[in-house]
């Protein structure tokens, strides 16, 4: 899991075979769930585009509180996917947190 306090600073736990993985860069699903100042802002465009520019497969919506995404890709793509929906947010949108599950792809 990957969590996103207000420090801004992620916590990455990994256990297995998930690490394994990740680290040789096969197949993994992501489902991500982001609270803050996302809806509105063009946070689902921007989302669309930066799954479409890795090359990820999955989908975005949003939800009473937050925005759910599930992406499918190799596992380092993933990682840079997570780290830009970060750092490369719309102005006007703010990640108040980020939590990240990762289990077996299906298909996205």
């Amino acid at each position: 899991m990957i969590d996103y306090g207000l420090s801004g600073e992620p916590v990455l736990q990994r256990t297995g075979a998930l690490s394994k993985v990740l680290v040789m860069g096969e197949s993994i699903r992501a489902q991500i769930s982001i609270r803050g100042i996302v809806q509105g802002v063009g946070f689902r465009p921007f989302v669309y585009q930066l799954a479409t520019s890795l090359n990820l497969n999955g989908w975005v919506r949003n939800t009473t509180g937050d925005v759910k995404i599930e992406v499918e890709g190799e596992g380092t793509t993933i990682n840079q996917f997570l780290e830009k929906l970060r750092s490369r947010t719309p102005p006007m949108a703010r990640v108040e947190g980020l939590d990240c599950h990762f289990t077996e792809p299906c298909g996205l």
